[in-house]
């Protein structure tokens, strides 16, 4: 007996028809990205335009001899570092950083302005916040009071500007807005500078929900509530990391994009650096082999030269972070973004 083959029902070939086409259309963006990535121009960044790195706690809350300030000032200098943000302590739920938490932040900061008085020192003040599990809650008037004088006390010590790194904060929260105006008076009296570490841009409208149901601490921002952060801040440091990119072209790709829109979006009053990560911890959000130096640098590049006329002297490179970043590393640093030219 003959067996005829039955024929899908129209339904089934309509859903195999779709999903031909969906496969189509998500291809053609991922080769346009990898064709992107490989051979798209990449341009150098300003010269003596700014470098940030985020520095560890160690900086001030241990002892350290005159030899090991030596060797950090020369790795600034010879890498062209403009910014440097010092951990000096975890806020408490109150928002407060006790005096014991950064015992040698004075020596520090003399023993840098003896060596490279033109890098400039932040002291980094941050927290988990509540809604992503930690103790921290800016929606209490009383801890942003808390907030913006331990900064007062802490800037008074000598640095040169105060760099907050609170997380998660959602797109359009208010009171983030609200401790950044009642911040900036503190730092603008002293001559000093306000800077944020930020999440990045979302890609398309509602990704942030999208985001926050897979990871606490996701954050993702609209291109309006950057604007607002920015008028508030004089620098924005993008956390351009943990983006769970499987792929150096696909973290490559979207790090040019983020760094081309956020040039618009926060305008040239602002000191804009894009985070690039030399760490090694693979999660499920980061792998190292795409996300790292090479890639991220050379996405910065990349983002640098769409519809730009030249190099925008606002923008730059910041480091995450000092303690991970090793010899190769730094090497890739100097060919890439240096453009294997050695400071004087």
């Amino acid at each position: 007996m003959t067996i005829t083959p039955r024929l899908p029902s129209r339904a089934t070939r309509i859903l195999i028809i779709l999903g031909i086409g969906l496969i189509a259309i998500s291809t053609l963006p991922l080769a346009g990205s990898w064709l992107f990535y490989r051979y798209a121009p990449a341009s150098m960044p300003a010269a003596g335009g700014p470098n940030a790195i985020w520095a560890g706690h160690k900086w001030v809350g241990e002892s350290h001899s005159e030899e090991d300030y030596d060797r950090l000032a020369a790795d600034y200098r010879r890498h062209r570092i403009t910014d440097v943000y010092f951990h000096v302590g975890p806020l408490t739920g109150e928002g407060l950083i006790p005096q014991t938490k950064h015992p040698y932040a004075a020596a520090l900061i003399a023993a840098m302005r003896q060596r490279a008085p033109e890098v400039r020192l932040h002291a980094w003040i941050g927290q988990v916040e509540r809604r992503g599990g930690g103790p921290l809650d800016i929606s209490d008037a009383a801890t942003r009071a808390n907030i913006v004088q331990t900064a007062a006390e802490i800037i008074d010590i000598g640095f040169d500007g105060i760099h907050y790194n609170i997380e998660p904060i959602h797109s359009g929260d208010a009171d983030l807005l609200s401790l950044l105006d009642a911040t900036a008076p503190v730092t603008r009296a002293r001559g000093k500078l306000l800077s944020m570490a930020t999440d990045e841009l979302t890609p398309v409208p509602g990704a942030e929900y999208v985001a926050r149901l897979l990871v606490r601490q996701a954050g993702l921002w609209r291109a309006d509530y950057y604007r607002e952060v920015a008028a508030r801040t004089d620098q924005i440091a993008v956390m351009m990391y943990d983006t769970a990119m499987p792929f150096d072209w696909l973290y490559g790709t979207i790090t040019a994009w983020e760094t081309w829109r956020l040039m618009e979006i926060v305008g040239p009053e602002t000191t804009l650096f894009m985070g690039v990560p030399t760490y090694e911890e693979e999660h499920f959000g980061f792998h190292p082999s795409a996300e790292n130096m090479q890639s991220g640098l050379r996405g910065i590049g990349m983002g640098l030269g769409i519809g730009a006329s030249g190099p925008n002297a606002n923008v730059g490179a910041a480091i995450y972070a000092g303690w991970t970043t090793d010899a190769d590393e730094w090497a890739i640093w100097r060919r890439d973004w240096l453009d294997g030219d050695e400071p004087g």
